[in-house]
């Protein structure tokens, strides 16, 4: 029982000495391990990623079977890790093996925490990996979006707007900016026009690696919390936006759909805060509004368009019962 008890020790010891302190900012699985190759830029699906490790309940395995959770690490992975506020990807190892978050730790190892749903899955196995592909699109048309709001921000508030944070989800994103006060409904009804005019125009996405010193003189903006080598990626959308970023996103502007900002707020001294929707969520809320407004519409028995007016009108019908009720009763006592 000791010497079983020691081995185990041993590998839960390992273990964290792979993961760190916080699972994804620790140090090498294995000194002969490479880097994860990322391939996700160009493809969303591989049929021969090799398991490099596992780990599951605290230890490095060799093998894992149904209905264990686990981290399984590829040599290479369609899988993007959560970085400068984009979420991670979603998807299938192995057909079985389903992805629910991956993150990226200091040795550049990809691990991807899942559940095996059936089967066994083996460290040497050579198994597909497929991301969910709604998901990604989702998420990218919040990403390219993000890149038209800052470029508008700037554009309606001045150059003094600089990301100061940022999360990018499916079809939703949070988007921090320095500026000294609370946007006006004109600002934001501008800045909601020139991002969905941009959108409507269509302008094709191309992203580009450069020289960090080349890719300043190009005017490419650098976006808050990335970290940017000798050579970096370079996302061009028309001639209206220039940004480094090494998110994913669309081809095109036009896939973004509608934008629409659902608030504006203070997070700290001289930040805001808008949050805002693209895509589906979008024409969800939409949807829901219209459905609301045909709704009250039919209690009151009038067209849509006539709601307000109608609406105005019982107000001051009220108004005045109200006021005659209040006569009535003063004459009564």
């Amino acid at each position: 029982f000791k010497k079983l008890m020691e081995e185990q020790k041993v590998r839960a010891r390992e273990a964290r000495a792979a993961l760190g302190d916080l699972g994804w900012a620790g140090i090498e699985f294995g000194k002969d391990m490479r880097a994860t190759v990322f391939v996700g830029y160009d493809a969303t699906a591989i049929e021969d990623a090799k398991v490099l490790a596992i780990v599951a309940e605290g230890e490095l395995r060799d093998s894992i079977t149904s209905g264990v959770e686990a981290i399984v690490v590829l040599d290479k992975t369609p899988f993007y890790a959560e970085m400068g506020g984009q979420v991670a990807d979603h998807g299938m190892i192995g057909g079985h093996f389903a992805v629910h978050d991956v993150q990226k730790n200091k040795g550049g190892k990809y691990m991807h925490y899942g559940k095996l749903e059936k089967g066994e899955l083996k460290v040497g196995d050579t198994v597909p990996a497929a991301i969910d592909m709604d998901r990604r699109k989702a998420i990218q048309r919040a990403h390219s979006a993000t890149h038209l709001l800052h470029k508008a921000l700037r554009t309606v508030l001045g150059d003094h707007v600089q990301q100061a944070g940022s999360l990018v989800e499916p079809d939703r994103l949070r988007f921090d900016f320095t500026h000294f006060s609370a946007m006006t409904a004109q600002e934001l009804a501008e800045v909601s026009r020139l991002v969905n005019a941009a959108i409507l125009e269509g302008y094709s996405v191309h992203t580009e690696e450069m020289g960090i010193d080349a890719a300043k003189q190009a005017g490419a903006m650098a976006l808050f919390g990335e970290k940017y080598g000798d050579v970096v990626r370079v996302v061009s959308m028309g001639d209206y936006s220039v940004e480094l970023c090494g998110g994913t996103h669309l081809d095109n502007t036009a896939k973004t759909g509608v934008f629409h900002i659902e608030s504006e707020g203070s997070v700290a001294s001289g930040v805001r805060r808008i949050e805002a929707t693209t895509g589906l969520v979008s024409l969800e809320t939409m949807n829901k509004a219209q459905q609301l407004l045909f709704q009250t519409a039919g209690v009151f028995k009038v067209k849509p368009a006539e709601l307000r007016e109608r609406a105005e009108q019982s107000v001051s019908e009220l108004k005045d019962l109200r006021h005659r009720l209040e006569s009535f009763k003063a004459k009564e006592a």
